[in-house]
């Protein structure tokens, strides 16, 4: 063979060492990197003391196409309690993503039975149960029909939860903490531990029936989750003088035009949805002059319908609000401190 094949091939194999050597030491810097990422990820902030902490773990309606917000979900949390009220899809993500520590959930409330308000419940207490090992079931608290939503999961993921007991054994993963428990509820106080009190009111939903919206009371701060309603005098009046109001929030405009392209293409069955839903969600108008007529520190619109897909829906619904009042994105966080009116967030 010549000189030159020899020259060729010599400098191929030095090219394809000092390659390696790169690749080498981009995957070395890279692990480290993942290595940083993971450990922040999976070392839990302190919740700070004597504080209520709102987290937005969802904010869309299933209306609308917006890939950045996962379906209702409102996360309260103290230093001693972590509660989830309404569990829509994409919701486990955001919990993730917020860093909040599932392991110590304790309930999950349900303002009403439609399905963006439910379909994660599975996801949440599986990684519940993963995270903690614990050998007691997620209690679900909700309206009459909550029993057969929770029974009808638990028996859906049975299977799930026996393979996760055969591979991680008994001892980790005690089967009794797979799965969830059903508490029907009716208006009144729900739960009530350590400071924290949790009250259910009805909302107008119709015809869903009953529809519950909830207020959060600790250390003299409050916080209301509407759920899915009109803007109805039950809400307001439940609401009076709290600090945080999330809101169900509809855009009419914009339904509107959605209804007519839809009629325009031939969706004739779209059209129909989109109209519907205008009779039993709060239309922007009026929510604003509402909070502050009872006293509500800060309106947060959330449920969006629907959901923004681009800045210019989003502009309908920031500009139904006066600040301090505001539009919710996923992963906002509220923190109330104790016995005061401070309002730390976005």
């Amino acid at each position: 063979m010549s000189k030159r094949f020899w020259l060729i091939l010599v400098g191929i194999l030095i090219a394809a060492l000092a390659t390696s050597q790169v690749v080498l030491r981009s995957d070395t810097i890279a692990l480290a990197l993942i290595e940083v990422g993971l450990r922040s990820q999976m070392v839990s902030q302190p919740l700070p003391a004597e504080t209520l902490t709102v987290v937005v773990c969802g904010s869309a309606s299933p209306l609308g196409n917006s890939p950045d917000r996962a379906q209702a979900c409102i996360a309260v949390l103290t230093d001693k309690h972590f509660l989830l009220f309404d569990a829509g899809s994409g919701s486990q993500v955001r919990l993730n993503q917020a860093g909040l520590p599932l392991n110590r959930l304790e309930g999950v409330f349900l303002t009403h039975l439609h399905s963006d308000h439910i379909a994660e419940i599975p996801d949440v207490n599986l990684t519940r149960w993963a995270t903690s090992g614990t050998a007691q079931p997620l209690k679900v608290y909700g309206p009459a029909g909550v029993a057969q939503v929770v029974n009808g999961f638990n028996q859906a993921f049975g299977l799930d939860r026996d393979y996760r007991v055969a591979h991680h054994g008994e001892d980790f993963m005690p089967i009794t903490g797979g799965q969830a428990e059903a508490v029907t509820i009716t208006p009144g106080v729900v739960f009530s531990e350590a400071g924290l009190t949790v009250t259910a009111f009805t909302v107008d939903h119709h015809p869903i029936n009953p529809a519950y919206g909830y207020r959060v009371d600790y250390g003299g701060r409050s916080v209301v989750i509407s759920g899915d309603t009109v803007n109805t005098p039950s809400l307001w009046a439940a609401a009076e003088g709290a600090d945080l109001v999330f809101h169900d929030a509809l855009a009419r405009p914009v339904l509107e035009v959605m209804h007519q392209v839809a009629l325009d293409v031939g969706r004739d069955r779209t059209a129909k949805i989109v109209m519907d839903v205008t009779d039993y969600h709060a239309s922007l108008e009026g929510l604003q002059a509402s909070a502050d007529a009872a006293g509500v520190r800060r309106l947060v619109l959330y449920h969006l319908v629907p959901s923004p897909p681009n800045a210019l829906v989003a502009g309908f619904f920031k500009r139904a609000v006066v600040a301090p009042s505001i539009m919710a994105e996923d992963l906002m966080r509220f923190e109330l401190p104790r016995d005061s009116t401070v309002i730390q967030g976005p």
